[in-house]
């Protein structure tokens, strides 16, 4: 299952990734037996999307499915037929809002352009220039609005039914609910893609996943322990999934251990992209039900930047979000017999 094959497939997801981006590879399973002998585990995988159809991040999954299903829906024609979208938007000029704390917004502005259509992102206080200027370069405007993750979300949902746009965005509530599921579904290619590289008969036994409103941790619990959206997908079981978070932002973890989604106060973090106080309520129940509070885990700054110094010397360009994965494997419980995969969600930043 890949996405470089999706056009001969009825897979819905595998067709829009494929028609939007028909040249595009998987990205690497890089299999790394000095870092496994370093943690005593088995075999350690990092699923590597650094370079994720030309964006330094994973983002580009969710979003491009989610806006191709949404503007098929409107115009009444098949999501992956790009050429039946670019000619309705070139008459039905709908802008796409989205916020972000950095790579969502420049995957659904990207994809946006692409398609022929306007998009508006709106940040938070806390993101840093050169992440407004890599969403400025897709060519759209960009609002920074003065307050958190949170209230980005809520000031892009209010610009959208302002202008009448559409609201592409990866975090749940009520009567919103549909398009967060579609990037969900999106995200599953990282595990279709993983699982057909890893060697044959090697499974995973457990994967660290980065959290931040814990969409991408979704699409990891639904692949291996299915969900209120139907069964497992994946072959491998009982594999364990852990999550990585920062200390400024640890809003899954703090959820875990109170039993109830715990909005946190968040500040500064290397990790921009994680950087999110809310738990997706979509996501909370099936995330609950998989990951136990012990797996939980959240590193700082300093571990982060430590862990992208030790991927780098190995070859995997990841940045302080993608490194979060084996900062948390270094806290981890694991075992002689486990195989880990470490999801790398992005690059470095001011990578292509």
């Amino acid at each position: 299952m890949t996405t470089s094959s999706a056009a001969s497939t009825s897979n819905p997801v595998q067709r829009v990734h494929s028609a939007l981006f028909p040249t595009a590879a998987p990205t690497t399973l890089h299999a790394l037996p000095s870092l496994a002998a370093e943690l005593g585990v088995k075999a350690l995988y990092v699923k590597d999307e650094s370079a994720r159809y030309g964006l330094p991040a994973f983002k580009i999954l969710g979003a491009s499915y989610a806006l191709a299903s949404v503007l098929g829906r409107r115009w009444g024609v098949e999501p992956w037929d790009v050429a039946a979208l670019r000619e309705r938007a070139a008459k039905d000029q709908v802008t796409v809002f989205a916020a972000t704390d950095g790579n969502h917004g420049r995957a659904t502005a990207h994809t946006a352009r692409l398609l022929g259509l306007p998009a508006h992102i709106y940040v938070p206080r806390t993101v840093e220039p050169w992440s407004v200027k890599a969403i400025e370069s897709e060519g759209c405007p960009v609002t920074q609005v003065d307050a958190d993750y949170d209230g980005a979300v809520r000031a892009a949902a209010d610009a959208a039914e302002a202008a009448h746009g559409l609201l592409i965005q990866d975090m749940s509530w009520e009567d919103y609910v549909d398009i967060p599921e579609l990037i969900t579904q999106g995200y599953m290619t990282i595990l279709s893609e993983a699982d057909a590289q890893l060697p044959p008969g090697v499974q995973a036994t457990a994967v660290i996943v980065p959290v931040g409103v814990g969409s991408l941790a979704h699409a990891v619990v639904q692949w291996y322990h299915g969900g209120v959206s139907g069964p497992a997908l994946s072959t491998s079981p009982n594999v364990r999934i852990l999550s990585a978070e920062p200390e400024a932002a640890p809003c899954l973890h703090t959820s875990l251990a109170n039993g109830a989604p715990t909005p946190v106060e968040t500040s500064f973090t290397i990790m921009p992209g994680l950087n999110c106080g809310t738990v997706n309520p979509e996501a909370w129940p099936d995330l609950q039900r998989v990951i136990r509070p012990a797996d939980a885990l959240v590193v700082t700054d300093d571990e982060a930047r430590a862990e992208v110094a030790a991927l780098g010397g190995l070859g995997v360009p990841a940045g302080p979000c993608g490194a979060a994965s084996l900062a948390a494997a270094r806290k981890a419980s694991l075992g002689k017999e486990d195989v880990l995969v470490l999801i790398c969600t992005e690059g470095v930043a001011g990578s292509a």
